[in-house]
């Protein structure tokens, strides 16, 4: 028709006066729409993937494998005899160093990186000629999210370590990760870190630490297993009362390995690093069938120059509701590098929504999901417990404008604005691992003022407390805005005018609920957690309301109780009164010194100005 060829020919002369082939040009009544064109290969993994890491870091050329697998009993938390020992640190005047490399901080801030780290010959980390004999045990961190900065020698079979600071810190020890070779079958040996700053842990409540053994690995098929006997948390009394100093705990335990001469590994968690993320996605990336529904692309390069990843989910066309666009639900993982529960989660979650189940293509008929899988790939590299390489926690950086200094938040949150501006963002949830409390919970906003919202946040997580009765608590969620979290995701996103806005906390100890109490939680636990977040979001956005209003006259009868507990006094059902109200602080962390400005910001010269 001649329109036809009124638009041909006007499509010709924008293309010619705009000269791209990355914009694709419609018509709507006349009116040319643009957009940008797909790339034709949005993410090219190649056959083996390596991190970047800081060009000061050394890195053995091993490649690090553990096999994934379930015990078939739940493993018991480790229960305490009050005859636990509490060995105060003997150091290197008294026992031997059989393990000790550069201080991750012999610069003062991030420079530049490389794969595969520094370009030097890898030095050894022993002082002395290991003897087969002796049975000296080997240590080995230098590869990707180990953390082991020393070991001493201070008995035949007892060694005292230290954990390395995140990179450009002096602070933040918690996670360790690390492999012991030339060990002795059938012999106790006895581990003290010496250096770990929170004044409490969940290994003061029967959590075990892991162990893996590539020969139990190899000949059995076992992998990860809890760990340990004569397991004590606490302060050591030895430090001087100088208020400067920072108060330093240890964590000591006993084991016997199962082989002669294995080669085993140590962990506060199961390991989940950033390579395998890349296996991962690039498993999943590599199924003709998933490509219909799944785009994977770079969000943005870290500090490093390690991809951060956004995988986007949804169905080809519009949504259930005939003609209105869908919905979108946010999640994101590993802003603490740490916090590897929170990646088992998120593998569990997109296990789930990339399914071929009925409920899974429900969700992406009815959803646009938006997930960023890894946020902080440097610091989960690198074996860091919580902060990138800027030195800081990222989960305080959501509202900095600074984009080249943290990169992944400020990407996140531009894409999570420029969604806002397309369609409603139902939830957003950032899975962690939480250190001292056990079960899953959440942490939420109480969305204060309007009536129609009142408990409406509270939803969700009563319903996922439902469908997981077993690992989730809904006594231990709290929704309280606090102004020193204002920096969080949680927060920023809320404050974007995201109602609900979460984060999802994994302890790393176990469960003390119905069938599962006092046991530890598994990869397959951690996994399930995701697939119990999609279950809910189903039930959450039901048209059928039942559900929802059942939760809301529950949550209302919770709030009475809770009122009359505590205040002794009854609540009118028009009292703006909040469980929030009531409620002790939300803080498993001590990051407000880990706030502000980039290291490399605060150790830059000030500028001379010459006097006028």
């Amino acid at each position: 028709t001649e329109e036809d060829e009124e638009e041909l020919a006007e499509r010709r002369n924008l293309n010619q006066t705009l000269r791209t082939r990355q914009l694709l040009i419609d018509f709507d009544g006349g009116r040319p729409i643009l957009s940008l064109r797909a790339p034709l290969e949005l993410v090219n993994f190649p056959s083996i993937s390596r991190p970047r890491w800081p060009i000061e870091c050394e890195v053995i050329s091993d490649i690090i494998h553990h096999i994934e697998w379930d015990p078939p009993e739940p493993e018991p938390f480790y229960q305490a005899t009050g005859h636990e020992r509490t060995p105060m640190p003997v150091g290197e005047q008294r026992g031997k160093v059989v393990y000790c490399i550069d201080h991750a901080t012999k610069r003062p801030y991030f420079t530049c990186s490389r794969v595969g780290g520094s370009r030097g010959s890898i030095k050894s980390a022993t002082s002395y000629d290991i003897n087969q004999t002796d049975f000296t045990l080997e240590f080995e961190s230098r590869f990707e999210s180990g953390n082991l900065q020393k070991a001493v020698q201070v008995g035949v079979y007892d060694y005292e370590l230290t954990l390395q600071t995140d990179m450009y810190t002096r602070k933040h020890t918690q996670w360790f990760y690390f492999r012991v070779r030339n060990m002795k079958a059938g012999v106790t040996y006895r581990f003290t870190i010496i250096n770990l700053m929170k004044s409490s842990s969940l290994y003061s409540l029967g959590m075990r630490p892991l162990l893996y053994s590539e020969r139990a690995a190899k000949e059995k098929g076992v992998g990860w297993q809890r760990i340990g006997s004569n397991i004590r948390y606490y302060r050591n009394c030895n430090q001087d009362n100088n208020s400067d100093t920072i108060a330093l705990f240890s964590l000591t335990w006993t084991l016997q390995f199962p082989y002669d001469s294995d080669t085993c590994y140590l962990a506060h968690c199961y390991p989940y690093t950033y390579s395998h993320l890349q296996h991962y996605l690039k498993h999943i990336s590599s199924k003709p069938a998933v490509a219909s529904y799944c785009k994977l692309r770079v969000l943005c390069h870290s500090l490093a120059g390690n991809a951060v990843y956004v995988v986007t989910i949804t169905s080809q066309g519009v949504g259930r509701v005939e003609g209105r666009s869908k919905k979108a639900v946010v999640v994101t993982a590993r802003v603490h590098p740490g916090e590897t529960n929170g990646s088992w989660m998120m593998e569990g979650l997109l296990d789930f929504l990339l399914g071929d189940s009925e409920d899974a293509q429900l969700l992406r008929e009815t959803f646009v999901f938006k997930v960023v899988p890894m946020l902080n790939p440097d610091g989960v590299v690198v074996g860091n417990y919580r902060c990138s390489l800027a030195g800081r926690d990222l989960n305080r950086n959501y509202k900095t404008l600074l984009r080249d200094s943290f990169p992944c938040v400020w990407h996140t949150r531009n894409l999570v604005e420029r969604l806002m501006a397309e369609t409603d963002v139902v939830l957003y949830c950032d899975f962690h691992g939480h250190n001292r409390k056990n079960n899953v919970f959440m942490y939420g906003c109480n969305n204060q003022g309007d009536a129609s919202l009142k408990l409406q946040e509270r939803v969700f997580p009563l319903m996922m407390s439902k469908n997981a009765s077993n690992k989730f608590s809904f006594k231990s969620c709290k929704f309280r805005v606090q102004k020193s979290k204002e920096g969080t995701g949680r927060i920023a996103m809320w404050k974007l005018g995201i109602r609900n806005s979460y984060t999802m906390e994994a302890t790393f100890g176990g469960s003390t609920l119905g069938d599962r109490r006092g046991t530890h939680f598994t990869t397959r636990d951690l996994k399930s957690l995701g697939f119990y977040f999609c279950d809910t979001l189903l039930d959450y956005c039901d048209p059928d309301p039942t559900k929802t209003t059942y939760c809301l006259s529950e949550l209302a009868a919770m709030l009475r109780k809770e009122v009359r507990e505590r205040l002794g006094k009854d609540l009118g059902t028009d009292c703006n009164f909040s469980v929030s109200d009531l409620e002790t602080s939300t803080s498993g962390s001590n990051s407000s010194d880990s706030d502000g400005l980039p290291v490399h910001l605060l150790n830059q010269p000030q500028t001379l100005h010459p006097e006028v």
